[in-house]
């Protein structure tokens, strides 16, 4: 149809028409005013913004969101698969992964094809945080918001840090604060073993108290206390805790511990010399650690300490320094408890024993017939008493000096103590006089005592020097209380007499006092 040129068209179309142009580019401007005011506004947002179209390709971005990408923003570009962008990031080492493989990170990131809104947290690679919260509509277009949560993050990582100190700090607390409570029952349990030890008289009062209180000191170890035998070539055990095979003696050199005379941390700092009692023909070495501390007492080594931490243990665990730390304080409490024992015994040795013959003393012998006496007279059953004398002791002094004097009396007591028994009392009173207390024995025991005991002195061969001494006699009275008397001053006179009465007899001989009590008992 041809167009009617305007000369031929009506007023009223005409202004239609232009009514409809003016309309038109109305329409235009208006569109492209929105499209720059949307792009100012987006723009202008603190977070980042993308549009993606339903096949996932990148529609529309703004400025924040490609300085968010900055270090993919040139090869960002309109039309983009979103896959590809993350793939950028990939290839960039932009992302932080979080320890997932490329591949798996990924998949976890792409665009979800379900209809709603999705949120994850990314981190990059330069530490920056971002939420991204992705919104599918129902036309399919996807709108992707990112918001940097790097500070927020921070501040949480700070919260969180600030909690584990807090928690650290309250766990550090709560260790010290049992850390001291053990520590306080340590102290107290190593000052009730110090004041046992040091009221210990004996030394199996003091083994047992050492058995006791260590398996309260170190928990679950075990351990063996050696002292050393009487001609110091051995150690033997004395007592030991919570060991499974018994003990056996070991010799001074086979610890490292004795060796050196200090203690001995075996594996401590790497150091693995084994000591050899710690070496078994079935296992060999142990591995396990283990502590030597030698037993000073007075500067002279009295026994060594050996104790083995509970098994388990790792070989760097503190508890191991602790408790070696402990074994030492209380090898040093055994080391003084030792030596007060050994003191204690050799002042009681000098108080009641002859320093030449090691007999009895006439101290210790008054004192012990004093409670025979009294137990008689209230019992009525007989004790004996034998007075002896070596005949003509002053020629051995005279003829060969006063040491073969010395070797006759030692050789004597020596004979005496392997002939009366263990309950007798056998004493040296003085010089070349003997006395031998028989609790409960009547007369004609002590009798046949004496009696056979005369030959065996008379038949002793004692070398002095280069020469063998004359024999030795002897001369015996033979009393019995309270038949003779009954106190010690008159039954000490009557054992006399009776003596006197051997040696007038021509020595070498037993007399039996047939004495009754005198005015001088009364």
């Amino acid at each position: 149809m041809p167009v009617k040129s305007t000369a031929t068209q009506s007023p009223l179309a005409l202004r239609v028409k232009a009514k409809s142009s003016r309309a038109s580019a109305n329409n235009r401007e208006l569109k492209l005013r929105d499209e720059e005011v949307f792009v100012a506004f987006t723009n202008n947002f603190a977070d980042g913004l993308a549009i993606f179209a339903p096949n996932n390709r990148l529609a529309y971005f703004n400025e924040p969101y490609r300085r968010m990408l900055n270090p993919i923003a040139d090869a960002l570009l309109i039309g983009m698969a979103y896959d590809d962008i993350l793939a950028v990031g990939v290839t960039r080492k932009i992302w932080d992964t979080l320890g997932l493989p490329d591949d798996q990170w990924r998949v976890q990131n792409a665009l979800s094809p379900v209809q709603g809104t999705t949120e994850q947290c990314i981190k990059f690679s330069d530490g920056r945080w971002f939420l991204r919260r992705n919104t599918r509509g129902d036309n399919g277009y996807t709108v992707q918001l990112c918001s940097d949560l790097t500070l927020w993050k921070k501040r949480e990582e700070e919260t969180a840090l600030a909690l584990q100190r807090a928690e650290r700090a309250e766990q550090e607390a709560r260790l010290a604060l049992l850390a001291e409570e053990f520590r306080k029952k340590e102290d107290e349990l190593l000052s009730r073993l110090n004041h046992w030890l040091h009221s210990c008289k004996r030394m199996e009062e003091l083994y047992e108290v050492v058995q006791l209180f260590f398996t309260q000191l170190l928990v679950g170890s075990s351990g063996i206390l050696y002292v050393y035998n009487n001609s110091r070539d051995v150690l033997v055990p004395v007592c030991s805790w919570n060991r499974d095979k018994a003990a056996t003696e070991i010799k001074p050199d086979d610890c490292w511990g004795l060796r050196q005379g200090r203690a001995y941390h075996y594996g401590h700092d790497g150091w693995r010399f084994a000591c050899d009692h710690k070496r078994t023909p079935e296992r060999g070495i142990s591995d396990s650690r283990y502590f030597c501390i030698p037993i000073l007492a007075h500067g002279d080594t009295a026994g060594m300490l050996h104790v083995e931490p509970p098994a388990g243990i790792c070989a760097n665990d503190q508890r191991f320094d602790s408790a070696f730390k402990v074994a030492c304080k209380c090898a040093e409490q055994i080391s003084l408890a030792i030596a007060n024992v050994k003191l204690g015994q050799e002042l009681k040795d000098q108080s009641t024993q002859d320093s030449l013959t090691n007999l009895y003393n006439r101290r210790y012998f008054l004192e012990r017939c004093s409670r025979e006496v009294k137990r008689s007279n209230q019992t009525q059953l007989p004790s004996t008493v034998i007075s002896l004398d070596v005949d003509h002791f002053k020629k051995f002094n005279d003829n060969f000096g006063h040491d073969a004097g010395d070797a006759v009396l030692k050789r004597f007591a020596r004979e005496m103590l392997a002939h009366f028994r263990g309950d007798d009392i056998v004493c040296r009173m003085g010089g070349e006089e003997f006395c031998v207390l028989l609790p409960g024995a009547p007369k004609h025991v002590g009798m046949r005592r004496a009696e056979t005991f005369l030959p065996k002195v008379q038949a002793m061969q004692i070398r002095y020097g280069n020469e063998t001494l004359p024999p030795v006699t002897v001369s015996a009275g033979v009393i019995t209380f309270p038949e003779c008397g009954d106190s010690v001053e008159v039954i000490l006179k009557a054992a006399d007499r009776a003596l006197y009465s051997a040696k007038a007899n021509g020595r070498n001989c037993v007399v039996s006092s047939e004495c009754c009590p005198t005015a001088e008992s009364h």
